[in-house]
């Protein structure tokens, strides 16, 4: 029978409400050293439902663990453990970083799910991602070493939390070289193309006004789903980023507080939302009186990029719409963020100072301004230098 140290504790996940009314628990049960290894031994489990069953459940699991039904976490499969991982990890990140996780997850287990914690090794992460560039992938396509990277992150974070939970002596992520970022070099296109681009574009479509938007300001995608007729300042010619639409239909504030920022509006651009706002005016009364309702009308909550009942759309409408057309604008290699950087690019190119340059892009770090202010630059310079080429 396996030795229990101590009467094991409940802790609550739900940090969100009073321990009373939490109902996802952790159940935590030591059972002592291994005297092979040297390391401390936990038995971890989650479980749902009230503090009482929390406590039922943890007798349940000490009997258990004393009748060799459980294994101890240090010899925990790395399988197992991740799941309990992501379990936790729920009620602490939003849900696109946990699904991200997930599929780093997904992909680390083809290489090691069944191996025990332990047993990774840094040789094994090593040759682990050595083989996923060679294509072993949930794909089954050779991975870039900027998405490898980002497996190693989660699997840093991953092992961080088994060591404090006591599954774990070390984390391999610290003793091997981080892969390589090979990410490629985002492009930029020109004035005139950005303006080809906004010429084949209708306002009075929704999806193609946001692109338009996005091409004539610089916000981000979801920053252009979020939009309402609220935060137009026509007086001012004034735009209030203020939210961002995700594609789970959730209407939050931005990540940072750089996020938050007032953007002026030029003539060309207000022009694009009044044709918008007209549009949908009449889309609306056709729809009140097929459907003979009262709604949907206009007010200051109404969504900019929406549908003709009023429902804002998801951002990666936007993204599979370009998908399907970006080879009409003869930009089939570019992806929709590029007009973004497209748009941030330009006013680098017109010597706008970084710092503003940084609040009208809603960068929280000026390194990442700055990446782009040194780069137009130095394109600048080469130009330059073109003219004396002998």
């Amino acid at each position: 029978m396996a030795r229990v140290r101590g009467k094991g504790s409940v802790v609550a996940l739900d940090k969100s409400v009073p321990r009373n009314k939490c109902r996802k628990w952790q159940l935590r049960v030591s059972v002592g050293r291994d005297l092979a290894t040297g390391e401390y031994r936990t038995v971890l489990k989650s479980v749902s439902g009230t503090q009482s069953q929390a406590n039922k459940a943890l007798r349940e699991l000490i009997r258990s663990i004393e009748q060799n039904e459980i294994t101890p976490s240090s010899d925990m499969r790395f399988d197992e453990y991740v799941g309990h991982w992501l379990e936790l990890r729920k009620d602490t990140v939003a849900m696109g970083t946990w699904l991200k996780n997930y599929d780093h997850i997904k992909c680390a287990k083809m290489h090691f799910g069944k191996a025990r914690l332990s047993e990774i090794t840094p040789q094994v992460l090593e040759k682990a991602y050595k083989d996923m560039k060679a294509g072993k992938s949930t794909s089954g396509n050779p991975l870039s070493g900027t998405y490898i990277s980002d497996i190693n992150k989660t699997l840093h974070v991953v092992f961080k939390q088994a060591i404090k939970e006591g599954c774990l002596a070390s984390n391999p992520c610290e003793f091997i070289t981080a892969p390589s970022i090979d990410t490629k070099e985002k492009k930029a296109l020109r004035r005139d193309e950005i303006v080809s681009v906004i010429e084949k574009l209708d306002p009075t479509n929704p999806i193609e006004f946001a692109i338009r938007l996005m091409a004539k300001t610089g916000i981000r995608r979801g920053e252009a789903h979020g939009l309402s007729v609220g935060d137009i300042d026509r007086n001012e010619m004034i735009l209030h980023i203020r939210h961002t639409f995700d594609n789970f239909g959730n209407l939050k504030e931005p990540k940072t507080q750089s996020g938050f920022r007032d953007l002026p509006l030029t003539e060309s651009a207000l022009a694009d939302i009044d044709i918008r706002l007209a549009f949908m005016k009449k889309a609306f009364r056709e729809t009140r009186e097929r459907l003979n309702a009262s709604a949907p009308t206009i007010d200051q909550d109404t969504p900019l990029v929406c549908n003709d009942l009023g429902e804002r759309l998801l951002p990666r409408e936007s993204s599979h719409w370009w998908g399907d057309h970006r080879d009409n604008f003869d930009l089939s290699e570019w992806t929709l963020h590029e007009l973004r950087h497209s748009y941030i690019t330009e006013l680098a190119r017109r010597k706008v100072d970084p710092k503003v340059l940084q609040k009208i892009a809603g960068h929280m770090n000026i390194s990442t301004t700055m990446d782009i202010y040194t780069h137009v630059d130095l394109k600048d310079k080469r130009d330059a230098l073109k003219v004396v080429d002998w």
